[in-house]
């Protein structure tokens, strides 16, 4: 019975490591939000206090400094699965099912979206300067890019509004 329910398992002969990613990716997703869900019990999400709060976690919480190592690595890891996935999918042909293919463009677009909101959750000179240029780059949308920036930006600036949209979402 167990010989025929593990070893001599009726599968497809194009059956290989590369069915492994989607698994792999939901696994990473649990661990990145597990690790979310710990750094933000003390992030603080207002402009002044963002750095200093990322410093406090890296050097006064116990393995504080683990979590963010494991939550910023793992979005690496994450995106290295994903490209696999993707391109597991152009392999075999998925595109030509363009409901699963469109899907699948979306949730990588809202995914890039996500991890550029928590690049710039750390508040630095870097992930600062990129929020105002990514966010400007909205203003090319034709008749409403501008009002969508400020919608955005929560002011006329990239400021602590920014940062508390981007936390909130």
């Amino acid at each position: 019975y167990l010989n025929s329910m593990v070893v001599v398992l009726p599968s497809s002969k194009s059956l290989d490591l590369n069915w492994n990613y989607g698994s792999m990716l939901g696994m990473i997703l649990f661990f990145q939000i597990f690790t979310g869900f710990l750094l933000s019990f003390f992030y603080s999400n207002d402009s002044l206090l963002a750095f200093d709060s990322v410093q406090y976690i890296m050097y006064d919480v116990n393995y504080g400094w683990l979590y963010r190592v494991f939550h910023f690595n793992g979005a690496s890891l994450f995106f290295v699965f994903l490209y696999l996935h993707f391109f597991k999918g152009l392999f075999n042909s998925s595109y030509r099912l363009s409901l699963v293919w469109l899907s699948g463009v979306f949730i990588i677009f809202f995914v890039i979206l996500e991890a550029f909101m928590g690049y710039v959750l750390v508040w630095a000179q870097m992930s600062f300067w990129a929020c105002v240029v990514i966010t400007s780059l909205l203003s090319v949308v034709p008749f409403f890019g501008g009002d969508l920036v400020l919608w955005v930006w929560g002011g006329f600036t990239v400021s602590g509004a920014t940062l508390k949209l981007f936390f909130a979402v």
